[in-house]
């Protein structure tokens, strides 16, 4: 009799120790969690970068960065010869329609740009290392989100995938923050691009 009392009370007590600290608690997480920071740009433009060009003159290499820039399809955004900053505005990237443009890293980044609207933007980063110019191009991705609408009626199946017209409050933690019905998210680098991208300076610079 002893012994089954015994078998009961350990049961139990496993039981409430389970109750309170659960054997795996990521799987309790909403699907949703992740970390803020991924959802700017500059979580992806400080990682290290995947390729570089060297030369010992700043000029020929800045102006290689600007020619490779516009042959990539590109509008020159931004312009900094003091911080040696040059970035271009973002563009919709190619699809698999448009063989003659070169702006996607891989055939695997055509096919991602054909499902889902995703723009890609360059930016070029020369810093002096000891009288040698180094410049790293640096590729960011963003994928297009569109705030998801309700649809309570026949009338509105037509503006189904329009997203809605005004801002709204949905998907955000205070009343005074609003959701924009159209907006950009960073997902990656193109480190593929970024590479050629270096190889085509790299041609520019060398008069190749």
């Amino acid at each position: 009799m002893w012994l089954t009392v015994a078998v009961l009370m350990s049961l139990l007590l496993a039981a409430g120790c389970m109750g309170r600290h659960p054997s795996n608690p990521a799987a309790t997480q909403p699907v949703t969690v992740k970390d803020l920071a991924t959802t700017q740009p500059e979580y992806y433009l400080s990682q290290p970068a995947t390729a570089s060009v060297e030369s010992l003159y700043f000029q020929p290499l800045w102006d290689a960065c600007e020619t490779v820039a516009h042959s990539y399809g590109y509008q020159l955004d931004r312009t900094d010869y003091r911080l040696g900053l040059l970035t271009t505005r973002p563009a919709v990237s190619k699809q698999f329609l448009e063989p003659w443009r070169k702006d996607a890293g891989t055939a695997r980044a055509v096919m991602e740009d054909s499902l889902s609207t995703i723009r890609r933007s360059v930016r070029f980063e020369i810093t002096n290392d000891g009288g040698t110019y180094r410049m790293t191009p640096k590729v960011l991705v963003e994928r297009e989100t569109l705030v998801e609408r309700r649809t309570t009626s026949v009338t509105e199946y037509r503006g189904l995938f329009t997203g809605p017209l005004v801002e709204t409050r949905a998907a955000v933690t205070s009343e005074d923050e609003f959701l924009p019905p159209k907006y950009w998210t960073p997902v990656a680098r193109d480190h593929a691009m970024e590479r050629q991208i270096a190889a085509a300076v790299e041609r520019r610079v060398n008069g190749k």
